[in-house]
């Protein structure tokens, strides 16, 4: 199963990791399912998520709502959730599963972990070993990954993102 990130997909997880930093964030992931492929087209962050440094807790009536209005109003499915593993302390965050993140993960679904550190170095996005994507924003440095479970086995998928590895190319164009 591979996962293909939209430029929104991308932006939107970008942007709500940042946004929270030094605590983790939590959304869903909208898309469509092929047999092979899942298609992230958008991230929606959950505003009302408890953020803690080293997890995040969500309503589950409030996530069953959600995904309810997702359903009945747009052509999207709920194809899964992401969440964040910020750097805490002198400890870099990685995109490994917690024990927390494998007991919770719906057979059938997809996550994506978003790993963020402090970074002084410019690194350019580009896919890295196991399938992510990787680079660096603004003084962070991003690790992004993703994982499907199906017959109760949790595996690495590969991430697709066009947009991610173009916009550093863009960015150095800008700037020269």
């Amino acid at each position: 199963m591979d996962l293909y990130l939209s430029e929104n997909a991308f932006v939107g997880l970008l942007v709500s990791t940042i946004e929270v930093y030094r605590k983790e964030c939590f959304g869903v992931l909208l898309g469509q399912c092929t047999t092979d492929r899942i298609l992230i087209d958008f991230v929606v962050p959950y505003q009302t998520a408890t953020r803690k440094f080293r997890e995040v807790h969500v309503d589950l009536m409030r996530s069953q709502r959600v995904e309810e209005a997702v359903r009945g109003t747009s052509r999207w499915e709920c194809v899964g959730d992401y969440h964040s593993h910020p750097m805490y302390g002198a400890t870099r965050a990685t995109t490994t599963l917690s024990a927390v993140d494998r007991k919770f993960f719906k057979d059938g679904n997809i996550a994506i972990v978003v790993a963020i550190n402090d970074s002084a170095r410019q690194q350019r996005w580009s896919y890295v070993q196991g399938g992510g994507v990787s680079g660096s924003i603004n003084g962070y440095n991003i690790r992004i990954a993703g994982y499907y479970k199906a017959n109760g086995t949790i595996e690495r998928t590969p991430i697709h993102c066009p947009y991610a590895i173009g916009f550093q190319a863009k960015e150095l164009n800008d700037k020269g």
